[in-house]
């Protein structure tokens, strides 16, 4: 019997590279999109007739009810991946993520649905005081969503509201403890992905979207990052490995909760003279003089979760040649 997944966010960045790696696992793929005819390039991402577009305009601002396409595009799937965005720093960002991740779950749970994995991000993980130098922890680390917003952080307090209603909705609290055995048994299996910055190949093949590629264009351009390395890090995951961790956690059974997906914190020193390595004209920045690079610590993880899903990751220096190889294609450098 042929294995079915459901992708909502299809066309984005992440939905797409999970629809790749799902077929390459052997399922068909129903790819959400509310306009599936500019989306139809979805289809080659699987062999003919793997991946199938469903039509899903998503709950917005003005409370739009999507259920009933919701129904139709869920019925008789094994899982469901949610990585739809919506990045706008205000109010209905928050509105936009619970809403629709409520209205997902409980789908799911009306489907018969046995897996939900959804994409939220790191902006969910930064506690106030947590010094670098201890791990954070997918169980433990939360950020408080009432300072995001305070403080005009609309869409990653969005992200640590969304997660919160997820596991509301299936009697868990946020540390993934049962709270509500009755729901938690009736409700699907929840995972949620937590990356930081995503590099690699864009797989929509219309122009270079989102924020963390065109960021990288200006570094490479010297458009940014041009005077100085900053004495910082950034934790990297290639898009291809966060693809298949999803995918990963939806198979695993004994998997819950939060996982990182994050190959781990790269100090600025080494990400920018790696991009030297694979980039000919590129030339680091300077060193700024006085700065203690050999002595900052990068954020610390605890990969043990993550690594329980037993995808092995790209090296840094592989996922910033191919993403400078795929600039070239794109004749953006």
């Amino acid at each position: 019997m042929v294995k079915i997944a459901s992708v909502i966010g299809a066309t984005g960045y992440v939905g797409s590279a999970v629809i790749k790696s799902l077929c390459e696992h052997g399922f068909s793929v129903r790819a959400a999109s509310r306009n599936p005819t500019s989306a139809s390039w979805l289809s080659s991402l699987g062999d003919e007739g793997k991946v199938e577009i469903f039509p899903l305009t998503l709950k917005n601002q003005s409370n739009v009810s999507s259920l009933d396409q919701l129904r139709g595009l869920m019925r008789g799937s094994e899982m469901a991946f949610f990585c739809a965005g919506f990045e706008e720093q205000s109010p209905s960002t928050i509105d936009f993520m619970v809403n629709n991740v409520k209205d997902v779950i409980k789908i799911a749970k009306s489907e018969n649905v046995k897996t939900v994995v959804l994409t939220s991000s790191g902006g969910s993980t930064n506690p106030a005081g947590l010094s670098d130098s201890t791990p954070k922890s997918e169980l433990l680390h939360f950020s408080d969503p009432d300072d995001q917003i305070a403080k005009g952080k609309f869409s990653p307090a969005a992200k640590t509201l969304m997660e919160r209603a997820a596991f509301d909705a299936v009697g868990r609290n946020h540390n993934n403890e049962i709270v509500d055995s009755a729901l938690a048994s009736s409700s699907p299996r929840l995972c949620i992905m937590v990356p930081n910055l995503i590099l690699g190949p864009q797989l929509d093949p219309g122009s270079i979207k989102g924020n963390s590629l065109p960021w990288m264009i200006k570094i490479l351009k010297k458009e940014r990052m041009s005077e100085f390395i900053p004495n910082d890090s950034m934790s990297i995951i290639d898009i291809r490995d966060l693809a298949d961790l999803h995918v990963a956690a939806a198979l695993n059974e004994d998997a819950s909760g939060r996982y990182f997906g994050v190959n781990r914190s790269f100090p600025w020193r080494e990400i920018l003279n790696c991009f030297g390595e694979v980039l000919e004209k590129y030339t680091p920045p300077l060193e700024k003089e006085g700065e203690d690079y050999d002595g900052k610590i990068a954020t610390q993880f605890d990969h043990s979760r993550k690594e329980s899903l037993g995808v092995e990751l790209r090296e840094l220096k592989e996922t910033l040649k191919d993403l400078v190889e795929y600039f070239k294609w794109k004749d953006a450098l």
